[in-house]
């Protein structure tokens, strides 16, 4: 027990020692096409967010998301659930834009937009990430949807859709639920692709 604890501290030490190296702001153009209630998807450090990486398969690497706040003076800022070592609190919370990118793998970032409603109605996302975050809810390490208590970053999403559009957006054309995945977000049925850095230059294969 002592040795796995000693080796995921060492990696994610390595890792954060990786995530620093780099900065990784997005433009002010590329935040310009960002709206309120929109998708984002990044490959964060870590030996979580590599086992997700690896274990999904996907092809493209993502290891987390949140939803993104576009107040109205337009600064940015992302509520998401997160488990990573490298923060100071687990669960859901809020974090700044910049600092949300900056701390995944350079041109990991991905985001879309719901396609399902209007635009005037896309804040209807982060009003509802709103009312969880005011939950002080922790962060949850195994799937039981059902329970609201505890929650991983792709299952406040989840909750939201299915709250404000009765959508259920891990369940596609009849398919079996499975939320081991993030390829959902690129369904070109519910969601369209804002920004995808990852096919302008693929980050680097382990």
């Amino acid at each position: 027990m002592f040795s796995a604890w000693l080796f995921r501290a060492i990696y994610n030490k390595i890792e954060l020692k990786k995530e620093k190296a780099v900065t990784y702001i997005l433009s002010d153009a590329e935040k310009a096409l960002i709206n309120d209630g929109d998708i984002i998807l990044r490959y964060g450090h870590g030996l979580v967010s590599d086992y997700i990486v690896n274990s999904f398969n996907e092809e493209f690497k993502i290891s987390h998301c949140g939803i993104i706040n576009k107040k109205e003076n337009g600064e940015l800022e992302i509520i998401h659930s997160e488990s990573s070592s490298f923060l100071v609190e687990e669960g859901i919370q809020r974090q700044d834009f910049d600092s949300f990118t900056d701390s995944g793998h350079k041109n990991s970032v991905i985001i879309v937009r719901f396609n399902k409603c209007e635009q005037s109605e896309l804040n209807k996302i982060t009003k509802r990430a709103q009312y969880y975050l005011d939950q002080n809810i922790p962060f949850a390490y195994t799937i039981k949807t059902e329970d609201t208590s505890k929650m991983f970053c792709s299952e406040i999403i989840w909750h939201v859709f299915l709250d404000s559009y009765n959508t259920d957006i891990f369940a596609v054309n009849g398919m079996e639920r499975d939320f081991k995945q993030f390829k959902n977000f690129r369904d070109s049925t519910q969601f369209d692709i804002i920004l995808n850095h990852q096919t302008k230059l693929n980050i680097a294969h382990r």
